[in-house]
């Protein structure tokens, strides 16, 4: 073990004043035994000596002291200086993983800046999007103010739901079909919008007139205050007014009387679902009393299920009309074969009776006028006697399977 430069000063210099106060010591008393008259001063001096060695003992057990601690100090220092070196064998792996963290966030960084300039081009593509559906908004709003503007619109998406439906135009369902009504007030012409068309003749009338001013003014209210609530409350109310007040219209038009065995109902087609719901928040009487009123309330999904349902029983009559035309075609059929085999059995009975016949007429020449005639001896040459008909040429076939024939001659 190395002892500091400092501890070996400190010993050093304690040696040296022990050395020094004893040397004086000695001195001091080889004059006292030298001069006895002086023995007071030297005493006086031997004590200053003893009081400096003890002064150095005391300094020399300082440096001890001090020795000490620094001893206990470099052994701190070494075993930190150890702990140190394992702590940084410790924090070599964090360091190394610390980096690899450093390089991922600074490629998230740069992902994310990406990322945000992605979103900034998207943010403005849909500001602008927004900005051309606020225009168009505006122009639909404008448009659907007014009442033949509105109509258009309800006969638009009706005869999108009928193709949808597969009801193709004046096949299954026939627009703007003037239907001449009767009520209280006396005869008057009516418009429905469509006519569904049912099979057997029936008919269903079906409007597409929207009451939707009260709505629009309600939905472009965007205050939440409570005089926005209840100015929007009361438009709502106003729009539940104004479809009960379209339902008692159709109801008095009456179309279903116009049309014989047809179900008395006319549907009233509402172009969007929330015309209908809002109008039911508002009043949930008015489906039950429109229903009691002969007027069924349709919005585009309602209305799809029923046109795919009549869609389904036009399918269905129509396989029953080919059924129906088959079983015509077959019944003719076997009439006409049958008609035929009693021509053709006819036609075996007269070839039957003129082989007959035949066979009778040659026995004859043979038997009386053929023999009559070969007596003539100036005959050179003998007439030949005609050759009758054999068993299987001269049989004809009669039909075996006779139901048919026998079916129609009963």
């Amino acid at each position: 073990m190395q002892i500091p430069a400092l501890l070996l000063v400190l010993l050093l210099l304690a040696v040296f004043g022990s050395g020094f106060g004893l040397g004086h010591y000695v001195s001091v008393d080889r004059r006292r035994s030298q001069n006895d008259e002086d023995s007071s001063h030297h005493r006086a001096e031997l004590g200053l000596a003893q009081a400096d060695a003890t002064r150095w003992q005391a300094a020399a057990a300082e440096a001890t002291g001090r020795a000490d601690v620094l001893e206990r100090e470099n052994v701190e220092l070494s075993q930190r200086a150890r702990n140190e070196q394992a702590l940084l064998r410790m924090i070599e792996p964090l360091s190394a993983r610390l980096k690899d963290m450093t390089e991922r966030v600074a490629s998230m960084q740069a992902n994310q800046a990406a990322q945000d300039a992605a979103v900034r081009e998207q943010l403005s593509a849909t500001a602008s999007a927004h900005r051309e559906l606020a225009r168009e908004t505006t122009s639909l709003r404008a448009a659907l103010t007014s009442v033949s503007s509105r109509g258009t619109w309800g006969e638009v998406e009706l005869r999108r739901i009928v193709e949808s439906a597969g009801m193709l135009k004046h096949t299954d369902f026939s627009e703007q079909q003037n239907v001449a009504t009767t009520n209280g007030a006396g005869a008057s012409a009516a418009r429905p919008d469509m006519t569904v068309h049912l099979p057997g003749g029936a008919h269903i009338a079906v409007d597409a007139k929207v009451p939707l001013t009260a709505l629009l003014k309600a939905q472009e209210i965007e205050g939440t205050d409570q005089f926005s609530e209840a100015r929007r409350s009361e438009l709502v109310a106003e729009h539940a007014r104004a479809v009960r007040a379209h339902v008692k219209e159709l109801a008095k038009r009456d179309y279903p009387a116009e049309f014989p065995g047809s179900p008395r109902i006319t549907v009233m087609f509402l172009p969007t679902e929330s015309l209908l719901s809002q109008a039911l928040a508002d009043d949930p009487t008015i489906l039950e009393d429109a229903l009691k009123s002969g007027v069924a309330p349709a919005t585009p999904s309602s209305l799809l299920a029923l046109l795919r349902s009549v869609a389904a029983v036009w399918s269905s009559a129509r396989v029953t009309e080919e059924a129906q035309e088959i079983l015509a075609l077959g019944r003719t059929l076997v009439k006409r074969i049958g008609t035929v085999a009693n021509h053709v059995d006819k036609l075996g009975g007269s070839l039957r009776s003129a082989v007959s016949n035949y066979n009778k007429t040659i026995a004859s020449l043979d038997s009386r006028l053929i023999q009559t005639a070969n007596r003539f001896e100036s005959i050179e040459t003998s007439i030949e006697t005609p050759q009758t008909l054999d068993g299987e040429s001269a049989h004809v076939r009669s039909f075996t399977a006779t139901g048919i024939i026998d079916e129609l001659e009963d």
